[in-house]
């Protein structure tokens, strides 16, 4: 690794494409590793083409074949949660304190059997976030996606005993920022563009208490620095916290019909447990044309505040790291329905493509 980890941009896939590491893997073994290490390197390469995708693989082959104590209840044993919150009449929304300890199954669409909530997520993030999207770095942190709480969206299916997944998404408190992704060494670097608007720091303060701010004191500094002092400007840290590893599932043909429940309902159940604002990192361009649609409608009532951006991988998508404002967002999504959402963004792409 060490001939080829000083690159000046990438994550782990695009380490792993460069011509050094074509060179490298599977080419000699290691003097420090034993033998059979060289041997399973050269067999994760010859049958999966990289050992990134062969670990992705093991890891989901774990999980489906993990044994597990279902799977004779019948209908009258399986567990429920009754405070869930239906959207839409077919879905139900819900925070789950601690997955860990929720004993529920759910279907996911990889996997043949219900699984338990903890394994089913971990599930989801592999198969979307590691396998789909190419997010190899997760492979280390999968453990994150199995425990504490979360946000679910699942739907009950005619024939199917068990719910089903559709949204996930992971939550994490301000006792425990030190391990956020949105502060990470990878998101707090100086390839990160600022791009904090004076109209968004001010719908900002008046979103949750803050000591006040201007947006003349972020000149000059990077974006790592511009988004510590707004993280440490609010005064009541209960009212922050962090949503990361947000999923879809479900049909293609209704996958931005998903996303839209998904961040409805995320906004409204973290907006009901008595958040203000959350840090958070996206990259799904409906999402972000859906916002900086709504932040061109009411500048000063943004529901999302953008703080930097960067070209991960130099493909040409951007990922964007900002704040979102809980009572803003949620006054959109009730506002507009997935029609009008859709129209938004639509609207916004063509004339960004006009320019």
């Amino acid at each position: 690794m060490s001939q080829f980890e000083g690159g000046t941009i990438g994550n782990l896939e695009y380490l792993f494409s460069t011509s050094e590491a074509a060179n490298i893997l599977g080419k000699q073994p290691c003097s420090s590793l034993p033998k059979i290490y060289f041997h399973i390197e050269q067999l994760a390469i010859k049958f999966f083409g990289c050992l990134l995708k062969c670990s992705t693989e093991f890891e989901i082959f774990k999980l489906i074949h993990k044994p597990n104590v279902l799977l004779n209840h019948d209908s009258e044993t399986v567990s429920t949660n009754t405070t869930s919150t239906i959207i839409d009449e077919k879905y139900h929304y819900e925070l789950v304190p601690d997955i860990s300890e929720d004993e529920r199954y759910f279907h996911t669409e990889f996997s043949d059997q219900p699984l338990p909530l903890s394994d089913a997520i971990v599930l989801i993030n592999i198969a979307t976030f590691v396998k789909e999207h190419k997010w190899y770095e997760m492979l280390n942190h999968l453990d994150i996606s199995s425990k504490g709480e979360h946000f679910i969206l699942y739907q009950y299916t005619e024939n199917n005993l068990y719910p089903t997944i559709i949204s996930s998404a992971l939550i994490q408190t301000t006792s425990n920022k030190h391990e956020w992704l949105f502060f990470d060494d990878f998101f707090q670097n100086t390839k990160w563009k600022p791009n904090l608007e004076s109209d968004g720091l001010l719908s900002l303060t008046k979103a949750t208490s803050m000591t006040p701010l201007t947006r003349s004191q972020f000149i000059d500094k990077t974006s790592d620095e511009i988004e510590n002092d707004l993280f440490y400007s609010i005064l009541d840290k209960t009212k922050v916290c962090e949503a990361i590893r947000l999923t879809i599932s479900g049909s293609k043909s209704k996958a931005n019909y998903h996303l839209y429940l998904a961040q409805k309902g995320l906004a409204m159940a973290l907006k009901e447990s008595g958040r203000d604002v959350v840090f958070t990192i996206i990259e799904k361009p409906a999402m972000v044309l859906f916002y900086k649609a709504m932040n061109l409608l009411a500048p000063t009532q943004s529901p999302y505040v953008f703080t930097s951006e960067q070209d991960v991988n130099k493909t040409g998508i951007i990922t964007y790291k900002g704040i979102w404002l809980l009572k803003n967002a949620s006054s959109a999504f009730n506002q507009y329905s997935f029609k009008a959402y859709n129209a938004n963004i639509i609207s916004l792409r063509k004339k960004l493509r006009n320019q």
